[in-house]
């Protein structure tokens, strides 16, 4: 009931605004995370566009607009309002990076789509509640970046789609090809980090609503980096944001919370060490080839579950099913056996076309229409 309702709302509103408003060919439509940040993909495109052409009407929809910063050339909306339900009829350019469950576009209206998880593990054909298939939001969409061999497969499987995909890889890791020491240290100085040497990330994907992390035991394996590397280290703890810091690691002024940071891919490039487990982020952190590593203790739960696309234990992957192997393996891998690792897991994935031009073609792509 709840769904048919959206497709005869999404209709109405459509034929609405086809026969009352005109369409902008100079505005251009964003939304990340379905309105929850200004970031990923979406944001990197979006810069690039008002670099390319300062002319374009640029217009982020929001939960909470209030909340987020953005330029000062960005209208802000909030989502589901009259404003923001006008700006999305009245765009001839929408640009998401999550899909979106609407019947039918206007004539001559773009969607280009970004995803968010390129070289992903988790299954995503189905959504978290089981009610809709991935492709159901994938239905309008005109255009599909793409990085890889491994996501086209994701996107002709899950998402059903037989569309223009755009092979630029992911705008979001544009950075990671550019001259960052400079941004490095802003960053650095942003998170209050900048008295440490290395930084090791922990960020794990979303399990359940409110359950927290386990609480690996970071100050143990801190004191044994040092002890090898004679070196300060710090950890970054980034979960999702409805599980809590859990309260033993605020003992050791080493672990910082940076969850509530809204760029991923600025920790990315901050961190020497990454541990994750089955997020999309560690597609992302191979192109920078340094330590990667993957905490699954749950391995078996969660390929029945969730599931998995590939077998982690048939990968390149380094990963570990309990703390001590898991530690133990990051005292011993070092930047040569990290990087060739790196070029394996990237080769696993076949054809990575990253190379810092994302957000340049998906802005030309655009601009060309």
């Amino acid at each position: 009931m709840k769904r048919t309702f959206k497709i005869l709302f999404w209709n109405v509103t459509r034929i609405f605004f086809s026969l009352f408003f005109r369409l902008n060919k100079n505005q251009i439509y964003f939304s990340s995370y379905n309105g929850l940040k200004y970031a990923c993909n979406p944001r990197s495109i979006s810069e690039k566009i008002h670099e390319l052409d300062p002319n374009k009407k640029i217009i982020w929809s929001f939960k909470n607009p209030e909340s987020i910063n953005v330029p000062s050339y960005i209208t802000k909306v909030k989502k589901n309002s009259f404003a923001d339900i006008k700006a999305l009829w009245t765009s001839k350019f929408w640009v998401m990076n999550a899909g979106f469950l609407v019947p039918q576009k206007r004539k001559n209206q773009f969607f280009m789509d970004t995803w968010h998880g390129d070289r992903a593990f988790k299954n995503v054909d189905k959504s978290a509640d089981g009610k809709t298939s991935l492709a159901d939001s994938y239905k309008c969409v005109d255009v599909l970046l793409s990085g890889s061999d491994y996501n086209d497969n994701v996107a002709k499987r899950a998402m059903k789609f037989n569309g223009e995909i755009l092979h630029s890889g992911s705008p979001r890791n544009d950075v990671f090809f550019a001259d960052f020491t400079l941004k490095k240290e802003q960053i650095r100085q942003e998170l209050g980090i900048s008295t440490f040497d290395k930084i090791l990330t922990y960020a794990p994907t979303f399990r359940e609503k409110d359950k927290g992390m386990e609480v690996l035991d970071f100050s143990s394996l801190i004191d044994a980096l040092e002890a090898r590397d004679q070196k300060k280290w710090g950890v970054l703890i980034r979960q999702h944001h409805k599980v809590k810091m859990q309260t033993q690691w605020n003992n050791d002024k080493r672990i910082i919370d940076a969850s509530s940071y809204p760029e991923m891919q600025d920790i990315l490039l901050i961190s020497d060490v990454v541990i994750s487990d089955y997020s999309s982020l560690v597609g992302d952190f191979i192109l920078l080839r340094r330590p990667i590593f993957l905490y699954v203790p749950d391995l078996e739960e969660y390929k029945e579950g969730r599931g998995l696309y590939f077998d982690i234990q048939k990968s390149p992957f380094i990963f570990a099913t309990n703390t001590s192997d898991l530690f133990q393996k990051i005292l011993d891998t070092n930047e040569a056996v990290a990087k060739q690792n790196c070029e394996d897991i990237l080769n696993f994935y076949g054809n990575v076309c990253e190379k810092g031009t994302a957000s340049e073609q998906a802005a030309n792509w655009i601009l060309n229409k």
